[in-house]
């Protein structure tokens, strides 16, 4: 799940439900209802992201824990290398800095668990190469690629939110190539199922999932009159922290 760092959200957009030290922003009036049943939280963490720091971390995971029955953190560890290899690394360099970024992220991830004394047998933490071969989540995986190529208005949000991606990461000076675009879309193409159908996936009967950013992939999913929309059940929040109290001027 991968955003554009810390960028806050518009002051229009702020959420307005406190919950257990955190804001907390149902997407739609049907993610809110799911949102009610407290059933299961999906927490997806991007490599590389310094928005998860270990404090952040272990506050979502502590009002997660709080929260709903059930909370799976999933990392995102697929396509790291292929993005590096595409900035001109060799696919060695490539791999042994991606297994670098993928094991300082486990490690904040263990760090922020442990702090936040989280109930092991509710909690499940989980690399997203864990999922690629489960019959359930290939399923998925194999309805959203499908909507990839059937569905227009879908395909163009997925290619904008991965050009995106790639901009931000690249910065302005930079442009993006063709390798760019394709690692972004295959990194995007793996996240999409836990967009989708994370009750499928993770055998719950509802699931939010827990982001800190409204992404327009989010933005189109939650729309009622969207060609394709998330299997029912699965429900999209935005979740931040306070932000912290700012000094007066002197």
């Amino acid at each position: 799940m991968n955003g554009t760092g810390s960028t806050r959200l518009p002051a229009r957009e702020q959420p307005a439900e406190y919950s257990h030290g955190m804001y907390v922003e149902p997407l739609s009036e049907e993610c809110r209802r799911i949102w009610h049943r407290r059933d299961h939280a999906l927490i997806g963490v991007s490599a590389g992201n310094s928005y998860f720091s270990q404090d952040r971390l272990a506050g979502l995971l502590t009002w997660a824990g709080r929260t709903f029955a059930a909370v799976d953190v999933v990392y995102v560890d697929t396509h790291i290398d292929s993005m590096l290899i595409a900035d001109g690394h060799t696919p060695a360099a490539a791999a042994k800095s991606a297994r670098n970024t993928v094991k300082d992220v486990r490690r904040r991830i263990r760090r922020a668990v442990e702090s936040a004394a989280a109930d092991g047998e509710r909690l499940r933490v989980r690399a997203l190469s864990e999922l690629v071969d489960d019959p359930r989540y290939r399923s998925v995986r194999a309805r959203t690629d499908r909507a990839l190529r059937e569905v227009p208005e879908f395909a163009a949000v997925v290619d904008e939110m991965v050009r995106q991606v790639v901009r931000h990461r690249l910065g302005p000076q930079r442009l993006a190539t063709d390798a760019h675009i394709q690692a972004g879309l295959d990194y995007v193409r793996a996240e999409a199922p836990l967009f989708t159908d994370a009750p499928a996936i993770f055998g719950v009967r509802s699931s939010m999932t827990c982001y800190h950013l409204n992404t327009p992939l989010q933005q189109y999913l939650v729309r009622p009159d969207a060609a394709f929309r998330p299997a029912p059940g699965h429900a999209h929040m935005v979740v931040r922290a306070p932000e912290p109290a700012r000094t007066a001027a002197s």
